[in-house]
């Protein structure tokens, strides 16, 4: 019996440096409201994700895949170019990888903006249920 070959042990492992895929750093999930800043104008949209490469954004009349664009949101700016565009959604990839705080100053920004519908007790409560202080 012959073996069965596959391309799985040619293929680039997660801790090669070579590594290409499209995913070559981990992203934060999030919803938050951004805008995006090109030269046909400037768009409100929602940053759906980022990792220190790269975001996927949502909104109308996203630019074309190839056009520059500046990212805002919350505190950060981030230069870089559209990669692809699908259904009112579009990937970018930054011009500069963000820094570790930029990334953790858009999560403490969507934790923020995902408690505003609670009162300070239902905090207090959830906190507490996190923490194992309350079943």
């Amino acid at each position: 019996m012959d073996a069965i070959r596959t391309d799985r042990r040619e293929r680039p492992r997660e801790n090669d440096p070579d590594r290409r895929g499209r995913r070559s750093e981990p992203r934060v999930c999030l919803v938050l409201p951004a805008s995006a800043e090109a030269i046909s104008g400037y768009r409100s949209i929602r940053l759906l994700d980022v990792s220190v490469t790269g975001a996927r954004l949502e909104g109308r009349d996203l630019p074309a895949a190839g056009r520059d664009i500046v990212l805002r949101c919350g505190p950060m700016d981030a230069f870089g170019t559209i990669a692809w565009t699908a259904n009112n959604r579009c990937g970018m990839q930054f011009d500069e990888p963000l820094s570790r705080g930029d990334l953790m100053a858009l999560r403490q920004l969507a934790d923020a903006e995902a408690d505003c519908g609670m009162t300070t007790e239902e905090r207090q409560a959830a906190a507490d249920w996190l923490n194992g202080l309350a079943r």
